[in-house]
């Protein structure tokens, strides 16, 4: 069976994604991670240190539910692989809110919880976000 090129071109897509969600996955835990590690011990001897481990968890959590805005519609697992995020609906930007719940979705909606495959679970996310992922060379 030969697949058209308007499939490959999603297909490929969607492969691309999937990685890329690994990739911003692995680099939140890598930055969040030895934040708890290290702080961890010092929280009931230092209130300030308390205070300042929460500062850093909202700023890591912020960065890692925006990074598509921050970046310019591409997290660094996007650059990577060469695609970004756009609104479903021609020449608009897309809102943040879509972007929080995107993350949002992309985290929750797991594969060992759900019977979904990747390819439903993009589609799911596009359609409830009003954004797509698409195929794009980013300049150096």
């Amino acid at each position: 069976m030969e697949l058209d090129n308007k499939t490959y071109n999603e297909y490929d897509a969607v492969y691309r994604y999937k990685k890329s969600i690994q990739l911003d996955n692995f680099f939140g835990f890598v930055i969040l991670a030895p934040l708890v590690f290290v702080f961890g011990r010092y929280f009931k001897e230092y209130l300030v240190l308390r205070q300042v481990f929460l500062l850093l968890v909202v700023i890591g959590f912020s960065c890692f539910f925006l990074s598509d805005k921050i970046f310019k519609g591409a997290s660094l697992g996007k650059r990577i692989y060469k695609i970004k995020l756009v609104s479903s609906t021609e020449n608009e930007n897309v809102p943040i809110i879509s972007i929080i719940y995107r993350r949002f979705l992309e985290v929750w909606i797991h594969p060992v919880f759900t019977k979904m495959t990747f390819l439903e679970k993009s589609r799911y996310i596009d359609q409830n976000t009003g954004s797509r992922i698409v195929i794009s060379e980013h300049k150096r």
